[in-house]
């Protein structure tokens, strides 16, 4: 009988340190690049990645099979969309069909039929 708590209490300490060890998601992310023509958005990463979206790369497209894996180096967005050298869309373009932001998120949304769709909805307005 102690052998089998012994064992118990072996794998419940090795799953609950396998817990503590991984990664957490980040609560709120800000996207300002490109603040010089539109005021940066925070969104709350932290409920899209957990309960909004079935997998990380559903955003991060470019990084097929991404996991929450402390492994994982997550590449930011304006690593390819500030400002792309090849067809990849660029995150200083405002247009609803040309930022990646814009064509992802949004498009999302008004799939979903929630979340912001206006520019307000996203960008607060400058004080």
């Amino acid at each position: 009988m102690r052998r089998v708590l012994s064992i118990l209490l072996s794998v419940a300490f090795c799953l609950i340190a396998t817990i503590a060890l991984a990664v957490k998601v980040p609560e709120k992310v800000t996207v300002g690049e490109a603040a010089k023509k539109q005021t940066p958005v925070t969104f709350d990463h932290a409920k899209h990645a957990t309960t909004l979206v079935k997998t990380c790369d559903t955003c991060h497209h470019d990084q097929k099979g991404l996991t929450k894996d402390a492994k994982t180096e997550v590449k930011k967005c304006s690593a390819c969309h500030l400002d792309p050298k090849d067809k990849a869309t660029s995150m200083r373009d405002m247009a609803l069909t040309k930022n990646p932001f814009h064509v992802r998120c949004v498009g999302c949304h008004k799939a979903e039929k929630k979340g912001p769709v206006a520019c307000t909805g996203c960008h607060p307005k400058k004080k």
